[in-house]
């Protein structure tokens, strides 16, 4: 970044040296006037390329993208003799300055435990065998769903909170599970099938 902001600063200076050469040599423009064009010129090149550098390095206008933070809220009770009713309740905190958009959202539940062991070795098989940028455990899914919401339906402003349950049943005889939640950014959404936004795990013991 520092040698491509270098390059930028002496490739606009020349430019602008070149510019004002040619004003000189085809409109008559005196050395005096020229020296003040390239002075308020190279300022603003300054400027520009300071708050280019400012952007990407420093980060300081962060706060004016989209963020949420997700927590997720967790309980169950049995139904009947076979199964057991888990309820979730996501907490989305809008926590940058500009209002967020959610337009639709994908809930997981996955089996942790018990698992057979021949499972659990192709577990740790896949999971040691991906880089370090992609490691996460592929549990079992059991139940995935999605929800849409219209326009203007769920919309988060800055410093704000909103909520969204979601529920699922699964077998008494499960002792733990992964509840696993996706808010699509729709405030940033270039195309329907762009999928930035933010995530939610929560590994749950049931017993």
């Amino acid at each position: 970044m520092f040698f491509a902001s270098a390059l930028l600063v002496v490739g606009s200076t020349s430019i602008v040296g070149v510019s004002v050469w040619l004003a000189e040599d085809w409109f008559g423009i005196k050395n005096s006037d020229s020296t003040r064009i390239i002075q308020v010129l190279t300022t603003l090149v300054v400027i520009s390329v300071g708050g280019v550098v400012a952007y990407y390095k420093l980060d300081i206008f962060r706060d004016f993208q989209p963020h949420l933070t997700i927590t997720q809220d967790v309980s169950n009770r049995q139904v009947g003799d076979s199964y057991v009713h888990i309820s979730v309740r996501a907490s989305l905190v809008n926590t940058s300055k500009v209002k967020i958009e959610i337009r639709n959202a994908i809930f997981r539940i996955q089996q942790v435990a018990p698992l057979p062991d021949e499972e659990v070795e192709r577990l740790y098989s896949e999971f040691n065998a991906k880089p370090s940028y992609e490691k996460y455990i592929a549990f079992p899914t059991l139940v995935e769903f999605d929800r849409e919401w219209e326009e203007d339906e769920f919309v988060i402003e800055p410093g704000e909170t909103g909520s969204e349950n979601y529920e699922f049943f699964v077998k008494n005889d499960f002792d733990a599970v992964s509840l696993y939640a996706f808010f699509n950014d729709q405030t940033t959404a270039t195309s329907p099938r762009d999928q930035k936004g933010w995530a939610a795990e929560s590994v749950y013991d049931i017993k």
